[in-house]
């Protein structure tokens, strides 16, 4: 099905202007005492449930109204007319009102995502007391997937409907591989918004250079969602299927093998590190079992241990770690 909306006017204005549980089977993810954790509270603003709730015949002095509470959406004039068209066919296109449907249908509330987006930023807080806590917003983008969370100054907007499940229909029709449609569920929504947060905030400005450079920023954007998710499934902060985790877990000596005696980590070749980091239906040069990206894997792992095996080191200062070669030897890591 080919789109009608490739980007909608909402995400050109934002543009311009899981905690399931304390308890972690895994030693080497942080983990806070609830005691610790700082109270915070969260309102998510559902700019689109208030907008296709508007009374078509009242479209304007709807708008007005939702306005105030929507300023990174409707921070223009609403008294003009092409303004006010290029709405109005935005809420009657017939696909769109269907995304829409089916949105509420997937998200009649938000009250699972909420308490697990609240323990997210109690976590943030911790870490970072300083840190200003975004406004959250939610929206329908005409399923533009290649980016569901976006962040713009204090402002997190994300697109319900790139969350609708691996099998809704139109993810198909607009050939969404289904390694990626895998990663299009509600449950992943809490992981996306806090790496784009990472990526956003935290990331350091680096340029690697070879596969280890590599490892190292996956290992840590993957280790600060341990820190800020410390419940939430492996599967979901890596989005790799059981059956795909299963397959590294009992595999990992055997390729980190293959790895080692062929000094893959030291490699700059851009197809092999693109092999090795990049999302796909598996591993080129590997089992079609095997999941994709597995260099990020190793480097997560990499990041566990040595984060476990150095209690001193804060997470402000390993997010700003730069030297690879210290990392893997301090990190000792050998599966």
């Amino acid at each position: 099905m080919k789109k009608q909306f490739s980007i909608s006017f909402f995400l050109l204005a934002f543009l311009s202007v899981v905690l399931f549980s304390c308890h972690n089977a895994n030693r080497n993810v942080p983990v806070v005492p609830e005691s610790k954790l700082p109270k915070v509270q969260v309102k998510i603003h559902r700019y689109g449930k208030a907008l296709f709730s508007i009374d078509l015949k009242n479209f304007k002095a709807g708008l007005k109204k939702i306005k105030p509470e929507f300023l990174p959406f409707l921070n223009a004039n609403l008294n003009d007319t092409a303004h006010l068209n290029q709405l109005y066919r935005y809420v009657t296109d017939t696909q769109i009102q269907y995304v829409y449907h089916k949105t509420m249908q997937v998200f009649p509330n938000l009250n699972t995502f909420k308490k697990q987006l609240q323990s997210a930023f109690a976590h943030l807080k911790y870490y970072y007391p300083l840190y200003h806590l975004p406004e959250v917003y939610t929206y329908v983008s005409d399923m533009y997937y290649e980016q569901p969370v976006m962040k713009r100054g204090n402002t997190i907007v994300i697109a319900l409907d790139d969350y609708l499940g691996e099998k809704f229909p139109l993810y198909t029709d607009l050939n969404i591989p289904q390694y990626h449609r895998h990663c299009m569920a509600k449950e992943n929504m809490v992981v996306d918004v806090v790496r784009t947060i990472y990526s956003s905030s935290f990331q350091q400005k680096v340029y690697p250079k070879t596969l280890l450079d590599n490892m190292l920023e996956a290992g840590k954007e993957l280790y600060f969602i341990d820190a800020m998710l410390p419940g939430i499934p492996d599967t979901l902060k890596i989005c790799y299927t059981g059956k795909q985790l299963q397959w590294i877990k009992k595999n990992k000596k055997q390729v980190w093998a293959v790895m080692v005696k062929n000094r893959f980590l030291y490699s700059t070749d851009y197809m092999l590190i693109n092999k090795m980091m990049q999302p796909g239906p598996f591993s080129d040069g590997f089992s079609h079992a095997s999941p994709p990206a597995m260099a990020r894997w190793f480097g997560w792992q990499m990041a566990r241990k040595y984060m476990h095996d150095h209690p001193k080191m804060t997470l402000q200062k390993f997010l700003k770690m730069k030297d690879a070669q210290t990392f893997l030897e301090d990190s000792a890591y050998k599966p």
